[in-house]
């Protein structure tokens, strides 16, 4: 039984079934967002680093742990193609007024915070 409990309190078990930080909401079982209530569609890849950011809200990303929440184990990536899924994830929520930035953590990876 203090097995069963234990394992319980794990953060693992605690999932947080959305996010919600500036006048974004990130919904992580449907992956959709949304700001100020109106859907945001973001194409495949935008959402997987919007996924992999939320999951650490207001924690440094590496840049390694980016590309394997994006990419496949046998997918081929060039050297700026996660830098130009971030630059029009900025772009997106930025014109959505979602009141939330991504900030580059220089030499280390990427951080999401509100603005």
């Amino acid at each position: 039984m203090a097995r069963i409990r234990a394992v319980a309190r794990r953060p693992s078990a605690m999932v947080t079934p959305s996010l919600r930080l500036g006048h974004l909401e990130f919904d992580f079982e449907s992956l959709q967002a949304q700001v100020e209530g109106q859907p945001l569609p973001l194409p495949r890849r935008q959402v997987l680093v919007l996924q992999a950011l939320a999951m650490r809200q207001g924690r440094t990303v590496t840049r390694s742990a980016l590309e394997a929440a994006v990419y496949g184990f046998d997918d081929e990536i060039q050297s700026n193609a996660l830098d130009a899924h971030i630059s029009k994830l900025r772009k997106a929520l930025q014109q959505a007024g979602a009141g939330v930035e991504i900030h580059v953590i220089r030499g280390v990876g990427y951080l999401l915070a509100e603005a």
